[in-house]
This record gives C-alpha cells, structure tokens and sequence, in this order.
C-alpha cells in the first residue's frame, strides 16, 4: 500500500515532491545535469543505505518518506542521532571528503530516493560553481544542526529532560500552546535509542508523564495537552 503513495518522477525537473531546498531549486542548467546523473528509486522501509565505518558509493537524496541516522557506541548500543525529513541529501560530507560515512542511514517506511554515484557527483561539484555552493551551505546547516542536537543532550542531566525535550523537538514548528497532536511511530527502544537510554526507563517515563497529564496517546497519536508544563521539566 505504501508504495502507490510515491510516483518516481521521470527527472527532478518534473518531481511533484519539490520542496525549500538547494537541489530542488537549482538553475536550470546545474539541475538538468542533475538529472541525467544517477536514478530514482523506492526503497521499503529498513532498507540500509548507509553504513557506519563504510566509503559510502554516492550520495542518496531523499525525495519522499523519512529515514534514521544512528551510530553504535562502544558498548554495541545503537544510538539514533536524528530522523530525516524529505528533501535531505545523505551521504554529502562523506563523499566530499572521501572518509568512511559517520552513521548509518536506514528508510523508516517507504521512501523515494535519488541516488548519484560519487565520482559523477565530485565531477559534477568541481564543473559546476552553483552546485558546489549549494553543497557548502549544506554541510555548513549538518554541522551547526549536529551541534545543536549534541548540545541539546547535553544540557539534558536526567533522562527526564532528555525525554521531554525529544518530544517537545517534535512540536517545534507549533507557536502556540494549544493542545497538539504529533504522530508518534517510533517504539519505546527507538525512543530509548534517541536519547541513550533503555527501554524499560523510557517505558517508565512515559507512563508517569501519562500519570501527571503531560502526555497520552490516542492509538498512534501523541497528545501534548499542555506544552508549558511539559517544557517545565525539560
């Protein structure tokens, strides 16, 4: 059923998934050497297309659908640092500087995906000045952002912070504090991934935080009746 959500578009210059981004609005001439490059793609959702340690083969450009960038810590636990939304560009910074990709990248559900190979993606950059600045800006947000989430955790002391800042972060486009509702599709050990923690705390957390009122779920929808109070404790 997923897939007939996604109709690969011939070329990136006719894709219906255009959205605020460098490689969406490129000049004519940048994106029709874009679009000769590489293929689209549907990938199902668990699919690796990127591996902690691994030169990654090119760069994967997330038309549509979501995917989860984690790390393995020293003690084998998978650490989730972020959730993608479309229109993200994976795979950049490895390719650019030919070091091995710094996480794991995995789709969460179908997605639609462009995929260039690198050597054609590093030639493109060194011919083309508009497609290498758009490439800069990028790595320049991935690493103010990564910066940011990093920091982030770290202001977090307890696993109660960590948590409420985790959800909070997925009402951040929501200005005003009003009942609101998020899809919530990520299980208790992805959750416990986001924020180092285990299960069975996260488990605990959750429930407390249902306790007092700061949260339910309403099947797969998670309800923040009040984000003041929970930002309280964040």
């Amino acid at each position: 059923m997923g897939v007939r959500r996604f109709i690969a578009p011939s070329d990136c210059q006719t894709c219906t998934f255009h959205q605020s981004n460098d490689f969406c609005h490129l000049p004519k001439v940048p994106m029709g050497r874009l679009t000769a490059m590489g293929h689209i793609s549907l990938y199902p959702g668990d699919a690796t297309l990127l591996k902690e340690g691994q030169i990654p083969r090119g760069i994967y450009i997330v038309c549509a659908g979501r995917a989860k960038l984690s790390v393995e810590a020293h003690d084998g636990k998978t650490i989730i640092l972020k959730v993608t939304s479309g229109r993200e560009l994976l795979g950049l910074s490895a390719v650019v500087s030919g070091r091995p990709a710094p996480v794991t990248v995995t789709t969460l559900g179908f997605c639609q995906i462009k995929f260039v190979e690198r050597q054609s993606f590093l030639s493109l950059l060194e011919s083309d000045n508009q497609l290498a600045v758009s490439s800069a800006k990028l790595l320049a947000r991935e690493v103010v952002a990564s910066f940011s989430d990093v920091h982030e955790l770290l202001l977090a002391r307890s696993s109660t912070e960590k948590l409420a800042r985790l959800l909070l972060s997925w009402t951040a486009t929501e200005s005003r504090n009003q009942e609101i509702r998020v899809p919530s599709e990520f299980t208790h050990e992805e959750i416990a991934q986001m924020i180092g923690s285990s299960r069975e705390t996260v488990t605990r957390l959750m429930s407390d935080m249902k306790r007092k009122e700061l949260i339910r779920m309403e099947g797969s929808t998670l309800v923040i009746p009040n984000r003041v109070a929970l930002q309280a404790i964040s």
